[in-house]
């Protein structure tokens, strides 16, 4: 037992003398600092909306300035061709776009030819059928007066002259009144409701659970070479089998704590034991991978074997395990590519 406790601590003194312990942790230490430090940055989420007006009346442009004026999430602007409307579409820079048809205000209050308003959108296209609902608004106020007048001369009812003024008055007083619904401006007030402050994202979590992994193959990689070094020739079996779980997990450990020292100052919530799982974890994976080596023939060459695989390996895990993006939401292949890198569980 003696034995045992002094090869493990000779093991973590060897560990804390490695410098890619220290490069690791001056990281995640630097990564912490600038996600605590980040300032917050204030976005409102706006979404532009097209509008291709091919109609030469005086009411739809006076109701596309009113849509402009409107306090709303969506931003609505005029295009000049349908040419452009596209482009807008195409390149994001429009998240939907109408078409007002020619002659839409003249037509609206026939229901022979009724108007239609084209609405494009794309598979990304944001609360489509919301922005909808925001022209119906507008043009229902424009054009309920022409659907009333076209009632009231489809009727058998014998108006006297001048009626159509005193619809426009009967109908100005009840979108005015309170007698069904009331309509309130908003004019001049700023639309904040979906306005957020928010930090650049900084992969602190992302970055620790690929460095505990790598901190664990470095640990493999001491562990073969004291191999290739016979520095275990007089060693029992259970010895060497403590050395090569041990290794690895001395080199864990000191990440494992900086790590957890990195959630806290960058505010990050975590899991304490879903942390000791995952670098236990690790630590298990390491294991059978410094035995693998281990047992290839050859003598003195597991260790530069290992080496010439490691930082590829390395590299991949980085890419895979979605430490800057996740590839995996793209396809299930990659998911399934993902599940060979730890850091992906982590």
């Amino acid at each position: 037992m003696k034995l045992f406790l002094n090869r493990l601590l000779v093991s973590f003194k060897r560990s804390l003398i490695s410098p890619y312990v220290y490069i690791l942790a001056s990281v995640l230490i630097a990564l912490a600092l600038v996600s605590a430090l980040m300032p917050e940055k204030k976005s409102s989420a706006y979404i532009p909306i097209a509008i291709l007006n091919l109609d030469e009346s005086v009411v739809s442009s006076m109701m596309i300035e009113d849509l402009q004026d409107v306090p709303s999430v969506f931003t609505f602007y005029e295009v000049d061709s349908e040419e452009e409307l596209y482009d807008d579409l195409m390149s994001g820079r429009a998240d939907t776009g109408f078409i007002f048809p020619e002659d839409l205000i003249e037509n609206s209050g026939s229901f022979r030819r009724i108007p239609d308003i084209r609405e494009i959108t794309t598979p990304s296209s944001t609360l489509p059928l919301m922005s909808s609902e925001e022209i119906f608004a507008q043009f229902f106020v424009k054009v309920a007066p022409n659907i009333l007048k076209q009632i009231v001369e489809d009727s058998d009812v014998d108006f006297p002259d001048g009626y159509e003024q005193t619809i426009d008055d009967i109908y100005d007083q009840y979108m005015n009144g309170n007698t069904i619904y009331r309509l309130e401006s908003l004019a001049n007030t700023e639309y904040d409701d979906i306005t957020v402050e928010q930090k650049i994202a900084v992969p602190v979590y992302k970055f620790a659970g690929f460095f505990i992994w790598m901190a664990a193959l470095l640990g493999t990689l001491c562990y073969l070479n004291d191999t290739d070094n016979k520095l275990y020739l007089r060693m029992t079996k259970p010895g060497r089998v403590f050395m090569g779980l041990i290794l690895p997990a001395v080199h864990v450990l000191p990440v494992a704590v900086v790590s957890v020292i990195s959630f806290v100052i960058a505010g990050i919530d975590f899991s304490l034991p879903r942390v000791f799982v995952y670098c236990v974890g690790v630590t298990l994976l390491a294991f059978i991978v410094a035995f693998f080596f281990a047992a290839l023939p050859g003598q003195g060459k597991k260790s530069r074997t290992f080496s010439a695989i490691l930082p590829t390996y390395l590299i991949l895990s980085f890419v895979f395990g979605g430490v800057m993006f996740d590839l995996a939401v793209y396809s299930s292949v990659v998911r399934g590519i993902s599940m060979f890198f730890p850091p992906y569980l982590f």
